[in-house]
Protein backbone atom coordinates (compact mmCIF):
# COMPACT_ATOMS: atom_id res chain seq x y z
CA UNK A 1 0.00 0.00 0.00
CA UNK A 2 2.72 2.65 0.71
CA UNK A 3 4.22 1.68 -2.67
CA UNK A 4 0.87 2.90 -4.34
CA UNK A 5 0.54 6.12 -1.87
CA UNK A 6 4.39 6.83 -3.72
CA UNK A 7 3.74 6.21 -7.39
CA UNK A 8 0.63 7.93 -7.03
CA UNK A 9 2.56 11.43 -5.49
CA UNK A 10 5.03 10.79 -8.09
CA UNK A 11 2.41 10.89 -10.95
CA UNK A 12 0.72 13.70 -9.09
CA UNK A 13 3.86 15.65 -8.89
CA UNK A 14 5.50 14.64 -12.58
CA UNK A 15 1.41 16.35 -13.94
CA UNK A 16 1.56 19.33 -12.02
CA UNK A 17 5.37 19.91 -13.28
CA UNK A 18 3.98 19.38 -16.41
CA UNK A 19 0.93 21.44 -16.48
CA UNK A 20 3.13 24.28 -14.98
CA UNK A 21 5.32 23.64 -18.36
CA UNK A 22 2.74 24.50 -20.33
CA UNK A 23 0.83 27.21 -18.57
CA UNK A 24 3.51 29.26 -17.66
CA UNK A 25 4.93 30.14 -21.21
CA UNK A 26 1.57 30.06 -22.83
CA UNK A 27 0.76 32.78 -19.61
CA UNK A 28 3.12 34.70 -20.82
CA UNK A 29 2.84 34.67 -24.83
CA UNK A 30 -1.14 35.73 -24.27
CA UNK A 31 -0.21 38.44 -21.68
CA UNK A 32 2.70 39.74 -24.25
CA UNK A 33 0.51 39.97 -27.04
CA UNK A 34 -2.65 41.56 -25.18
CA UNK A 35 -0.27 44.29 -24.01
CA UNK A 36 1.17 44.68 -27.55
CA UNK A 37 -2.73 45.09 -28.63
CA UNK A 38 -3.24 47.60 -26.31
CA UNK A 39 -0.42 49.41 -27.43
CA UNK A 40 -0.89 49.41 -30.40
CA UNK A 41 -4.57 50.70 -30.33
CA UNK A 42 -3.41 53.41 -27.79
CA UNK A 43 -1.18 55.23 -30.48
CA UNK A 44 -3.62 54.40 -32.99
CA UNK A 45 -6.14 56.80 -31.16
CA UNK A 46 -3.12 59.10 -30.27
CA UNK A 47 -2.67 59.53 -33.76
CA UNK A 48 -6.26 60.36 -34.43
CA UNK A 49 -6.59 62.50 -31.93
CA UNK A 50 -3.55 64.15 -33.58
CA UNK A 51 -5.33 64.47 -37.04
CA UNK A 52 -8.20 65.72 -35.83
CA UNK A 53 -6.28 68.55 -33.24
CA UNK A 54 -4.83 69.67 -36.59
CA UNK A 55 -6.82 72.12 -38.88
CA UNK A 56 -8.51 70.80 -41.52
CA UNK A 57 -6.80 72.53 -44.65
CA UNK A 58 -8.92 73.07 -48.10
CA UNK A 59 -6.65 72.88 -51.13
CA UNK A 60 -8.09 73.01 -54.31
Amino acid sequence: MDDSGALLFVLLAGLAATMALVYVPLRIFLTATARLRRLRLLQQIRRLRDELAQPLSLES
